[in-house]
């Protein structure tokens, strides 16, 4: 166990191994290297041959003549430019690509305040600091495509003191074959293409070893040499469980110029004073386009899917112009007893020629062949088989842009758009889960490299009372134990006329009044990619709302008025009823008491629900004008007996009817 901890502090184990050692790991490397290399053959054959067919590669042709037709039809070429147009945008959006949420409890706002300061470093960082980021995604999102696996490596240059990126060439990446995943291949490895300033520069920055591996490059100094860095296993302690490594050999001179461990002290797995487990660590994400068809670790492009349709769409493509350019040109024999002189002979259009033979000999001793021209099945068949590339390629007219005139409402188009996308659709969340991971790879790198200096001075915070930059530690808040970081567009939403079908959705909900207007329309200009959307809303006119405050308050004012009039009533008719006891006889007495008793608990209900109205503010009294009432408030109407000999129960005002079937209204 010292001993690994020991390696773990070394640059480069390789300066402290003797040369029989070097030369031993050496011999390995390659060995595996020719291994894995020779495994990769059939799908580098495919990849190659997809890479063509998209790149219009033309070979020379002899057949069916000189000079025939050499057309390529860029079926594999259009579906990736379109893949790269659709994909890039929504992967490199224009505000921060990277998000973050954080899971548990969160009292006090800890982790989300945690959490933004992530966000905002990583989207700093990917879009300013790592320059190269933004155009590795573009070029990934044009190659994957047509070859369907590319690897983008994530390192930390101790050189330039940052991290880094950039996509391994699909030739370059060497895994076997039959691995599943990186995790389960014995080893990974690369093939590095340096030039002699970089040689000299790692050299002298101690990461390569400093020994002499210039080959003879012939008339050209600056020739690319290659290097082999191989992610592998080697037991360097020898206790029999190989640690993980990372090898690096320059491939003509067999030299090993760099041996660094590829682990920490945390992924050693150790019981007992034994070692269990040692993780491999993680530099590489590989993308795929589509699964692997026949297992293994290479996914599937469109360079194999399309090959054959591709090659046989320009096969067929060309004869039709041969066959044109063979029926517009003429030809045929000539009999030995009619004499040319200077041999074949060509017309221009219009021209006519003499001739020392008679006419009838000339027709006699020509004889013209004949060329049928372009066929109709062939023409047919073409036409179905672009179409058949289209269907698998996704490339359809209303993802390019043309619907032919026709107009179509928000849920066909979105309708027709997820058809057509049906293919790229589960392309893109592969991408947006390799993306998920590359995020991550990052995050640790900036744990372990990111000062506490820079990291605080990128925020900025100040102390309230001192005024001095508060420090924050990067390593603390770059912990993945209760985070999770991810790209932050929405891999099912990939196009504009995706989104703003969604935005039109939404208008048409607003419009029949089941959501907001305001919210649909900010997420209209938003789809359109519309900067500063809230002031484009519209604003509330002041005179409006003054005159509405005005309404509620008089309402409210009218409100009050009635309740004290109520109040007033409820008094008189307790009068009403003493003086009552007094005049009239006990029958008479009882029936008016009953009667009164009745009136008294409706007044008492009307009177309660004023006062609640009164109580819960303005904002719920507007109504119009003169109706003596909030707007969300039913008018008021209470029966009951008239009161005898007193015509004043609302403040003064006669109530309606009178005698026995007389009633009380307001």
């Amino acid at each position: 166990m010292e001993t690994l901890l020991a390696l773990l502090g070394v640059d480069n184990i390789a300066d402290i191994l003797p040369q029989e050692r070097l030369d031993a790991i050496s011999n390995e490397a390659l060995r595996d290297h020719d291994i894995d290399w020779e495994s990769m053959k059939d799908w580098r054959t495919k990849m190659q041959k997809g890479i063509d067919l998209a790149s219009l590669v033309k070979e020379e042709k002899t057949y069916p003549f000189e000079k025939a037709s050499n057309v390529r039809y860029p079926l594999i070429t259009t579906a990736a430019l379109q893949f790269n147009a659709r994909a890039y945008p929504a992967v490199v959006p224009a505000t921060e690509p990277v998000k973050t949420k954080v899971y548990g409890r969160d009292e006090g706002g800890g982790k989300a305040a945690r959490a933004e300061r992530v966000s905002q470093h990583m989207s700093w960082q990917l879009s300013a600091q790592v320059e190269e980021w933004e155009e590795t995604v573009d070029e990934l999102l044009t190659v994957l495509p047509i070859v369907g696996t590319v690897v983008k490596k994530i390192w930390h240059d101790p050189v330039i003191g940052r991290a880094r990126c950039r996509n391994i060439k699909p030739a370059a990446f060497v895994i076997n074959a039959s691995a599943q995943t990186l995790e389960d291949a014995p080893r990974v490895g690369e093939i590095l293409s340096l030039y002699p300033v970089e040689i000299k520069t790692r050299r002298l920055s101690g990461i390569f070893r400093d020994v002499d591996y210039v080959e003879d490059t012939g008339d050209d100094k600056e020739k690319v040499q290659e290097f082999i860095e191989q992610h592998r296993r080697i037991d360097l302690d020898e206790d029999g469980y190989p640690e993980p490594y990372i090898v690096t050999v320059h491939k003509k001179s067999q030299k090993v110029a760099r041996i660094v461990a590829d682990f920490t002290e945390s992924d050693i797995v150790a019981a007992g004073g034994r070692i269990l487990q040692i993780r491999r660590g993680s530099y590489f994400v590989p993308y795929h386009f589509l699964p692997p068809i026949n297992g293994g670790f290479f996914g599937t492009g469109l360079g194999f899917l399309l090959g054959d349709i591709s090659e046989a769409i320009n096969t067929i493509i060309n004869m039709l112009v041969d066959a044109g350019h063979m029926a517009s040109r003429g030809g045929g024999f000539i009999g030995s007893e009619f004499r040319i002189k200077g041999g074949a002979e060509q017309f221009r259009p219009g021209e006519w020629r003499l001739t020392q033979s008679r006419g009838a000999d000339v027709k006699n001793a020509i004889v013209p062949l004949t060329f049928p021209g372009p066929d109709a099945t062939l023409f047919a068949l073409l036409g179905l088989l672009i179409d058949a590339g289209k269907e698998v390629a996704s490339v359809k007219d209303i993802l390019t842009g043309d619907v032919g005139g026709k107009q179509m409402t928000a849920t066909t188009t979105m309708a027709l758009i997820e058809q057509g996308l049906a293919v790229f659709t589960a392309a893109y969340k592969r991408i947006f889960r390799s993306l998920k991971r590359e995020f991550k790879l990052f995050a640790q790198i900036n744990a372990q490299t990111v000062s506490i200096e820079a990291y605080s001075a990128f925020h900025d915070l100040k102390h309230p009372e001192t005024g001095e930059v508060v420090p924050i530690d990067p390593k603390s808040d770059y912990s993945m134990a209760d985070m999770d970081i991810e790209p932050v567009a929405d891999p099912a939403s990939v196009t504009r006329m995706q989104e703003a079908a969604k935005a039109q959705i939404v208008m048409q909900l607003a419009e029949m009044g089941l959501v907001d207007r305001n919210e649909a329309a900010e997420r209209v200009l938003q789809s359109a990619n519309i900067p500063e959307t809230e002031a484009l809303l519209p604003k509330p006119d002041p005179m409006q709302q003054m005159m509405m405050q005005a309404q509620a308050q008089a309402a409210q004012a009218d409100l009050v008025l009635k309740a004290v009039a109520i109040e007033q009533a409820r008094a008189e008719v307790e009068r009403t009823r003493s003086e009552t006891l007094k005049n009239v006889t006990d029958a008479a007495s009882a029936e008016h008491s009953a009667r009164l008793d009745e009136l008294a608990l409706m007044l008492k209900a009307v009177s309660d629900g004023l006062k609640q109205s009164v109580g819960s503010g303005p904002g719920r009294m507007a109504g119009s004008p003169g109706n003596g009432g909030g707007g969300n408030g039913p008018a008021v109407h209470v029966a009951g007996p008239a009161i005898i000999g007193d015509p004043r129960l609302l403040g003064g005002q006669p109530v309606a009817g009178g005698g026995q079937g007389g009633g009380f209204a307001m």
